[in-house]
Protein backbone atom coordinates (compact mmCIF):
# COMPACT_ATOMS: atom_id res chain seq x y z
CA UNK A 1 0.00 0.00 0.00
CA UNK A 2 1.28 3.45 -0.95
CA UNK A 3 1.58 5.97 1.85
CA UNK A 4 -0.02 9.42 1.53
CA UNK A 5 3.27 11.27 1.05
CA UNK A 6 4.30 8.98 -1.81
CA UNK A 7 0.85 9.24 -3.35
CA UNK A 8 1.06 13.04 -3.21
CA UNK A 9 4.46 12.95 -4.92
CA UNK A 10 3.20 10.54 -7.59
CA UNK A 11 0.26 12.80 -8.43
CA UNK A 12 2.40 15.95 -8.32
CA UNK A 13 4.98 14.39 -10.65
CA UNK A 14 2.28 13.32 -13.07
CA UNK A 15 0.71 16.79 -13.07
CA UNK A 16 4.03 18.60 -13.53
CA UNK A 17 4.96 16.31 -16.43
CA UNK A 18 1.59 16.97 -18.09
CA UNK A 19 0.87 20.66 -17.37
CA UNK A 20 4.01 22.16 -15.82
CA UNK A 21 5.07 23.19 -12.35
CA UNK A 22 3.33 26.55 -12.19
CA UNK A 23 0.07 25.19 -13.63
CA UNK A 24 -0.12 22.53 -10.90
CA UNK A 25 -1.70 23.46 -7.57
CA UNK A 26 -2.31 21.83 -4.21
CA UNK A 27 -6.01 21.88 -5.15
CA UNK A 28 -5.28 19.70 -8.20
CA UNK A 29 -3.33 17.28 -6.00
CA UNK A 30 -5.95 17.18 -3.24
CA UNK A 31 -8.69 16.45 -5.78
CA UNK A 32 -6.67 13.67 -7.41
CA UNK A 33 -5.53 12.07 -4.14
CA UNK A 34 -8.85 12.58 -2.36
CA UNK A 35 -7.47 14.45 0.63
CA UNK A 36 -7.72 17.98 1.98
CA UNK A 37 -5.15 20.59 0.98
CA UNK A 38 -4.17 20.81 4.65
CA UNK A 39 -3.00 17.20 4.46
CA UNK A 40 -0.68 18.09 1.61
CA UNK A 41 0.68 21.06 3.58
CA UNK A 42 1.36 18.67 6.47
CA UNK A 43 3.79 16.70 4.27
CA UNK A 44 4.97 19.61 2.11
CA UNK A 45 4.47 22.98 3.84
CA UNK A 46 5.59 24.85 0.71
CA UNK A 47 5.53 23.98 -2.96
CA UNK A 48 9.33 24.20 -2.96
CA UNK A 49 9.43 21.34 -0.44
CA UNK A 50 7.48 19.19 -2.86
CA UNK A 51 9.67 20.23 -5.80
CA UNK A 52 12.82 19.41 -3.85
CA UNK A 53 11.43 15.98 -2.90
CA UNK A 54 10.40 15.31 -6.50
CA UNK A 55 13.83 16.24 -7.86
CA UNK A 56 15.59 14.07 -5.28
CA UNK A 57 13.29 11.18 -6.08
CA UNK A 58 13.76 11.75 -9.81
CA UNK A 59 17.51 11.37 -9.39
CA UNK A 60 16.93 8.02 -7.74
CA UNK A 61 14.21 6.59 -9.99
CA UNK A 62 15.40 7.81 -13.37
CA UNK A 63 19.03 7.54 -12.31
CA UNK A 64 18.47 3.85 -11.58
CA UNK A 65 16.82 3.34 -14.97
CA UNK A 66 19.67 5.08 -16.77
CA UNK A 67 22.32 3.19 -14.80
CA UNK A 68 20.62 -0.09 -15.71
CA UNK A 69 20.85 0.92 -19.37
CA UNK A 70 24.52 1.84 -19.01
CA UNK A 71 25.14 -1.59 -17.42
CA UNK A 72 23.58 -3.39 -20.41
CA UNK A 73 25.96 -5.52 -22.45
CA UNK A 74 25.47 -3.76 -25.78
CA UNK A 75 27.21 -1.18 -27.96
CA UNK A 76 26.99 2.50 -27.00
CA UNK A 77 24.61 3.50 -29.84
CA UNK A 78 22.11 0.94 -28.56
CA UNK A 79 22.42 2.43 -25.08
CA UNK A 80 21.59 5.85 -26.52
CA UNK A 81 18.54 4.32 -28.20
CA UNK A 82 17.46 2.77 -24.90
CA UNK A 83 17.85 6.11 -23.12
CA UNK A 84 15.77 7.74 -25.84
CA UNK A 85 13.19 5.02 -25.20
CA UNK A 86 12.66 6.38 -21.68
CA UNK A 87 11.73 9.74 -23.20
CA UNK A 88 9.61 8.04 -25.87
CA UNK A 89 7.65 6.22 -23.16
CA UNK A 90 6.98 9.54 -21.46
CA UNK A 91 5.86 11.13 -24.70
CA UNK A 92 3.47 8.25 -25.43
CA UNK A 93 1.94 8.83 -21.98
CA UNK A 94 1.67 12.60 -22.61
CA UNK A 95 4.38 13.27 -20.02
CA UNK A 96 7.52 15.29 -20.49
CA UNK A 97 10.84 14.95 -18.67
CA UNK A 98 10.38 16.11 -15.07
CA UNK A 99 13.76 17.87 -14.98
CA UNK A 100 12.93 19.57 -18.28
CA UNK A 101 9.50 20.67 -17.09
CA UNK A 102 10.81 22.06 -13.80
CA UNK A 103 13.71 23.71 -15.66
CA UNK A 104 11.24 25.64 -17.77
CA UNK A 105 10.02 27.32 -14.56
CA UNK A 106 13.48 27.94 -13.08
CA UNK A 107 12.89 31.68 -12.73
CA UNK A 108 10.19 30.95 -10.15
CA UNK A 109 12.30 28.54 -8.07
CA UNK A 110 14.18 29.44 -4.91
CA UNK A 111 17.99 29.13 -4.99
CA UNK A 112 18.17 25.86 -2.99
CA UNK A 113 15.68 24.25 -5.40
CA UNK A 114 17.73 25.49 -8.36
CA UNK A 115 20.78 23.80 -6.85
CA UNK A 116 18.90 20.50 -6.47
CA UNK A 117 17.71 20.85 -10.08
CA UNK A 118 21.26 21.48 -11.24
CA UNK A 119 22.46 18.42 -9.31
CA UNK A 120 19.73 16.25 -10.87
CA UNK A 121 20.68 17.42 -14.35
CA UNK A 122 24.40 16.92 -13.70
CA UNK A 123 23.80 13.43 -12.35
CA UNK A 124 21.92 12.52 -15.51
CA UNK A 125 24.64 13.96 -17.73
CA UNK A 126 27.29 12.03 -15.78
CA UNK A 127 25.41 8.78 -16.33
CA UNK A 128 24.90 9.48 -20.05
CA UNK A 129 28.58 10.35 -20.44
CA UNK A 130 29.45 6.73 -19.67
CA UNK A 131 27.74 5.71 -22.92
CA UNK A 132 29.69 8.31 -24.86
CA UNK A 133 32.94 7.21 -23.22
CA UNK A 134 32.18 3.61 -24.15
CA UNK A 135 31.33 4.65 -27.70
CA UNK A 136 34.56 6.57 -28.08
CA UNK A 137 36.59 3.61 -26.77
CA UNK A 138 34.85 1.00 -28.91
CA UNK A 139 34.79 3.27 -31.97
CA UNK A 140 31.00 3.08 -32.29
CA UNK A 141 30.49 6.82 -31.66
CA UNK A 142 32.42 9.68 -33.23
CA UNK A 143 32.01 13.19 -31.84
CA UNK A 144 34.13 16.19 -30.95
CA UNK A 145 34.50 17.55 -27.45
CA UNK A 146 34.32 15.73 -24.16
CA UNK A 147 32.12 12.80 -23.26
CA UNK A 148 30.32 15.05 -20.79
CA UNK A 149 29.65 17.74 -23.41
CA UNK A 150 28.23 15.14 -25.78
CA UNK A 151 26.09 13.72 -22.96
CA UNK A 152 24.77 17.18 -22.10
CA UNK A 153 23.98 17.83 -25.75
CA UNK A 154 22.13 14.51 -25.95
CA UNK A 155 20.09 15.22 -22.82
CA UNK A 156 19.22 18.72 -24.07
CA UNK A 157 18.31 17.27 -27.46
CA UNK A 158 16.02 14.63 -25.90
CA UNK A 159 14.21 17.22 -23.76
CA UNK A 160 13.80 19.55 -26.74
CA UNK A 161 12.69 16.93 -29.24
CA UNK A 162 10.24 15.51 -26.69
CA UNK A 163 8.63 18.95 -26.39
CA UNK A 164 8.66 19.56 -30.15
CA UNK A 165 7.21 16.13 -30.90
CA UNK A 166 4.38 16.83 -28.47
CA UNK A 167 3.47 19.80 -30.66
CA UNK A 168 3.99 18.18 -34.05
CA UNK A 169 4.55 14.65 -35.21
CA UNK A 170 4.21 12.73 -31.97
CA UNK A 171 6.15 9.57 -31.31
CA UNK A 172 7.01 9.03 -34.99
CA UNK A 173 8.70 12.44 -35.16
CA UNK A 174 10.49 11.79 -31.86
CA UNK A 175 11.80 8.40 -32.99
CA UNK A 176 12.86 9.76 -36.37
CA UNK A 177 14.76 12.67 -34.83
CA UNK A 178 16.50 10.57 -32.18
CA UNK A 179 17.51 7.96 -34.72
CA UNK A 180 18.92 10.68 -36.99
CA UNK A 181 20.90 12.13 -34.09
CA UNK A 182 22.33 8.77 -33.03
CA UNK A 183 23.24 7.86 -36.61
CA UNK A 184 25.10 11.16 -36.97
CA UNK A 185 27.39 10.02 -34.14
CA UNK A 186 27.83 6.40 -35.23
CA UNK A 187 31.33 5.60 -36.41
Amino acid sequence: MTDTKTNILDVAEDLIQRVGLNAMSYKHISDAVGIRKASIHYHFPKKKDMVDALLSRCGTTYGSRYLAIIDEDCPAPQKLRLIAGVFADGLMNNKLCLVGMISSDINTLEKPSCKILETALQSTVTIYSAAFSQGRKEGSLVFSGTDENAAYAYFAFLVGVQIAARVKGGIEAFNSATEMMIRSWEG
